[in-house]
Parts: C-alpha cells; sequence; structure tokens
C-alpha cells in the first residue's frame, strides 16, 4: 500500500482516538483540555506544577490556569506554594477532588484496557513498538531531536 495513505489512515485512527476521548469529556459535561488536565493530577505520583501539567496536555499557561482555577474553587484541587521557588505552586486533587475525578478515570481506564485486553499481545507489541519508533524519528526530524 502506499506510504502516503498507510499514514492518512494512522494520521486518521489517531485522530479518532482523541475524538473518542472528546465525546466521553461531552457526556459528562466537560471539555476535553479539563479532561486532560483532571488526568494528569489524577495519575501524578506527587504534586506537580502548572507547568508540568501544561507540557504534558500540551495546553496554554491560561488555559491550564482556568481548568485549575475552577478546581480549586470547586475545592477539588489544591495549589500550595514551593517554597524553594515562589514563583511556582504545587498542584494537588483534594480527597474531595479525587473522589469527583475516580469514577470518571476509572471508567476510562476500565474501557482503555477492554480495548488493549481484545487485541492480540503480539500485535499490541508491534504496535508500541511503531509508535515509539515514530515518536522518536518523528521528532528528530520535525524538531532536531529536541523535547
Amino acid at each position: 500500500m502506499d506510504r502516503k495513505v498507510l499514514f492518512e489512515e494512522f494520521h486518521n485512527c489517531w485522530l479518532e482516538i482523541n475524538a473518542a476521548y472528546e465525546r466521553y469529556a461531552k457526556q459528562l459535561g466537560l471539555s476535553y483540555t479539563f479532561l486532560e488536565v483532571l488526568c494528569v493530577l489524577y495519575y501524578a505520583k506527587d504534586k506537580i506544577t502548572q507547568k508540568i501539567i501544561c507540557d504534558r496536555c500540551h495546553l496554554p499557561k491560561t488555559t491550564v490556569n482556568a481548568i485549575i482555577s475552577g478546581l480549586v474553587k470547586e475545592k477539588y484541587a489544591v495549589l500550595e506554594e514551593i517554597p524553594n521557588d515562589r514563583r511556582q505552586k504545587s498542584i494537588y486533587l483534594t480527597a474531595i477532588g479525587r473522589q469527583y475525578a475516580s469514577p470518571i478515570m476509572d471508567h476510562m481506564h476500565f474501557c482503555e484496557l477492554q480495548a488493549f485486553d481484545v487485541i492480540d499481545e503480539h500485535i499490541v507489541t508491534i504496535m508500541l513498538k511503531g509508535m515509539k519508533d515514530y515518536q522518536r524519528i518523528f521528532n528528530e526530524k520535525l524538531n532536531g531531536g529536541k523535547e
């Protein structure tokens, strides 16, 4: 098959995966960006900064700040000053925030794993290798390998 056609199929699949997350967010009355930020906070092993969230979600600081402000207002998250860097604040979900996010994240993760479980493990392994290779090569070509 023509490489250009294969790439278009790959790109369309990528877009459809993102669209599935967006539809899920809409079903919950949330925006896709809110779901992304909530996901990063929910799965964070420790307190994180707004910059980390911006970097992981590829969202502008103003968007992340608005989402974080809303979470803080609802008492779902807390902002704390970082002692050695007063310009930045650490962010984490409160117990109420984790309780709010848990059914959203648990259902999403369950569905992600269900989809993965249906695909043969050999195919998943090849798919992951291909994605990792593509990501690395694409970044090298587009950005000279810079993160």
